[in-house]
């Protein structure tokens, strides 16, 4: 039923607890020896209910970082896209998100479903409780999709863009 589905779907079935931390992993992509290490230090070390942050693009062999923290002024949804990798969050989170927002007039997201969730999770969490982790330690691997998978991955951009963010809860 497509990637809003199949995420919303794996976190409902999942035996979570409030406190335990939701790691958000691509198929295809891989994280870096010590990325749980720097994630629990995140957690332990700051009033922090949600990680972004920096990634290395895999692509044809070249490896690219990109990073940059949210303003907390900045309108997640509508600004520039910071959200990225490694995205992680807090299960009781969740308790508020609802699963209207991984779709669109009934169907599920067929892509970009990490901005569904992230815009969503962050607005919940407040920008003041979510951390950027500066160090690159997600992988991404960049498989330069089809044209057709271009426009889907801009069409459901435009659509969560679009979306009331959510209430503020934490």
């Amino acid at each position: 039923m497509g990637l809003g589905y199949n995420l919303w779907y794996g976190l409902e079935q999942s035996e979570a607890e409030d406190e335990d931390v939701i790691c958000a992993l691509d198929a295809d992509d891989w994280l870096d020896k010590k990325a749980f290490e720097i994630v629990k230090k995140t957690y332990e070390r700051k009033n922090c209910l949600v990680t972004y942050g920096s990634y290395i693009k895999v692509s044809k062999g070249r490896k690219t970082k990109v990073s940059r923290e949210y303003k907390e002024t900045e309108n997640v949804r509508t600004g520039k896209w910071h959200g990225s990798h490694l995205k992680t969050f807090k299960y009781k989170l969740w308790k508020y998100f609802p699963k209207e927002y991984l779709q669109h007039k009934g169907q599920w997201a067929e892509a970009a479903s990490d901005r569904g969730l992230m815009y969503g999770i962050i607005e919940i969490a407040g920008l003041k409780k979510c951390r950027h982790i500066p160090e690159p330690i997600y992988y991404w691997r960049d498989n330069t999709p089809s044209k057709t998978s271009v426009k889907l991955q801009k069409k459901w951009t435009e659509i969560f863009q679009k979306m009331t963010p959510l209430k503020q809860i934490y």
